[in-house]
């Protein structure tokens, strides 16, 4: 029994080895860069150093840009493995090295050059957002004030309106009075003709 058990467990070992074995030594070849590629390579050398790495679809996707934190990652490994005696530095390593460097060198300066651009138009927006935020509170302010001088001159209007319905009713009062006066004075007058005809 003790036999059995004990090539029951070196059997699920050596699967395990062979599947483990299978799965490391799986193909690394990006499936968007057949090997006629003039980059085929290089790009199949960095990846099976583990200096870059695939996408989970297997591409390499090779037309995306390059951003400067993936350079940093990559040439950092290189400079590490270099320092520790990990990798020998021989002339066609460094020589790939330098071609990555050219190659990328333009899209390198490219991309700092499009993020310098980002940044001037960033600050520019930030500056055009400040005064049009200064603009939106001298405009609130504004139409408050507005609002007060018209709530005024509707208080005046009220008060005109007010003042003109007392003067109506004054001048009203004051024709009933001269009409009352006329009739006094023509009665006055008759009667002042009449007592004199008497």
């Amino acid at each position: 029994m003790n036999r059995f058990k004990i090539l029951a467990i070196l059997f699920i070992l050596v699967i395990m080895v062979f599947t483990f074995t299978v799965s490391v030594m799986a193909d690394n070849s990006p499936s968007d860069v057949p090997p006629t590629h003039w980059a085929y390579k290089a790009v199949k050398l960095l990846i099976d150093k583990g200096y870059l790495q695939l996408y989970q679809d297997q591409t390499f996707q090779g037309d995306k840009p390059v951003d400067r934190y993936t350079l940093a990652i990559v040439v950092a490994k290189i400079l590490n493995e270099i320092a520790s005696g990990q990798v020998g530095t021989n002339k066609d390593d460094l020589a790939l090295i330098k071609s990555l460097t050219n190659e990328f060198r333009e899209e390198f300066v490219g991309v700092n050059s499009k993020n310098n651009i980002y940044m001037t138009k960033l600050d520019a927006l930030l500056k055009e957002q400040s005064i049009t935020k200064e603009d939106v509170t001298h405009l609130s302010d504004e139409e408050q004030q507005l609002q007060i001088q018209v709530q005024q001159m509707v208080a005046d209007i009220k008060s005109i309106r007010d003042e003109n319905t007392r003067l109506k009713a004054d001048v009203e009062r004051l024709r009933v009075e001269l009409d009352n006066t006329k009739k006094y004075m023509w009665a006055a007058i008759i009667l002042g003709i009449l007592g004199v005809a008497k």
